[in-house]
């Protein structure tokens, strides 16, 4: 008998698994296996009691993953500036293999007892008593009480239910990865964010030997060519902190640009009595937050102690838990609103009038 089941084997997923499975529900953890590889992110020292809730934080330090060491901008101004992790009260972050630490979530989630499923979800019929039957892409069906959607911004279970996400803007990440150099001298391993005409610039360093630049701009802003190598290089040349950092790591790109979505967006339900939606499934959030993997941990550990009282009776509690969702999205797009109106170089360009006017709208 299956208590809940989790859709979705990424940070959100896998957390709320390995945390169901401690509290001692059985969990079925359904993982399609295949997808787009994840673009390259950084875990903030504020996401360490997270991990310790988790019980991960000896295995992230034997992952070797990259320390980082702070984050720097060169937004509102050419001239970055930024702050140093030194006396951050739980010390340095981490610049991920996402690959490396999804897998270790779903091993660790495995090893406390959740059953994994190679499989992605076909339909969603709910339950005349409750609950819902699942019809998975094996064409096996499973009836379960609960379910926790974290299939990401495809919100694949709400989608089968009829709900809709609602974006607030078009952004797309081009990401782009250098290879570094044998020759190359060490590159400080901190984030560095540059705002430019177009759009805004992230960099960092990742454990393969490789930096990441990705280009965040607006889908229709993207249409002259951008996507392209030619392109990419060319808004590269024009940030001239990010160009510089990718010409000192190394001499060239590990193949062609890759285009993400980069969209804020929210699910107009995320909840229901015998549902959830969770991490990017339930709201995906602007890179610039850097709330992303955090956020997808948070919001897995909760749900998990949601599905344990709904199990236990409280009809009320994942309900309770999508309000919390809610809360958490309005608090978001005000802090959204006031970073990007620090920058107030080229009031009159689309991406930054567009983000203006989000801010005259608001007040």
């Amino acid at each position: 008998m299956i208590d809940v089941a989790v859709i979705g084997g990424g940070p959100a997923g896998a957390a709320a698994a390995l945390a169901l499975a401690r509290l001692g529900a059985a969990v079925l953890l359904v993982e399609p296996g295949t997808g787009r590889p994840p673009v390259g992110e950084t875990l903030p020292p504020s996401a360490k009691p997270l991990l310790d809730r988790l019980g991960l934080r000896d295995q992230m330090a034997g992952e070797g993953f990259l320390p980082s060491v702070g984050n720097w901008s060169a937004w509102g101004g050419a001239e970055p500036w930024g702050r140093d992790f030194l006396y951050h009260r739980n010390g340095a972050g981490w610049h991920l293999d996402r690959r490396r630490f999804d897998v270790l979530l779903r091993r660790a989630a495995e090893t406390a007892g959740a059953v994994s499923r190679r499989a992605s979800l076909a339909q969603a019929t709910p339950r005349a008593g409750g609950g819902f039957r699942l019809t998975l892409t094996e064409g096996d069906e499973v009836e379960v009480p609960l379910v926790l959607d974290a299939t990401g911004r495809r919100s694949a279970f709400a989608r089968a239910l009829g709900l809709r996400r609602r974006p607030i803007d078009r952004m797309v990440a081009i990401a782009g990865y250098v290879a570094r150099r044998a020759d190359g001298p060490p590159e400080p391993p901190a984030t560095l964010v540059e705002a430019v005409d177009t759009g805004w610039w992230y960099s960092a360093p990742l454990p393969q030997d490789r930096l990441v630049a990705v280009f965040m701009t607006d889908a229709d802003l993207a249409r002259d060519g951008v996507t392209g190598l030619h392109g990419w290089l060319d808004r590269l040349a024009a940030a001239p902190e990010t160009a510089a950092r990718a010409l000192r790591y190394g001499a060239g790109l590990a193949g062609p640009p890759m285009v993400v979505p980069a969209a804020s967006a929210r699910l107009e339900r995320s909840a229901g009595p015998d549902w959830l939606a969770i991490g990017d499934a339930a709201a995906s959030f602007d890179p610039l937050s850097s709330q992303g993997i955090s956020s997808a941990l948070e919001t897995g550990i909760a749900a998990a102690a949601a599905c344990a009282r709904r199990l236990g009776g409280d009809t009320e509690a994942l309900v309770a838990a999508g309000a919390r969702h809610d809360a958490a999205w309005t608090e978001y797009e005000a802090g959204r609103t006031s970073y990007y109106a620090l920058e107030r170089r080229w009031p009159e360009m689309p991406f930054w009038a567009r983000r203006q006017m989000a801010r005259r709208d608001a007040a």
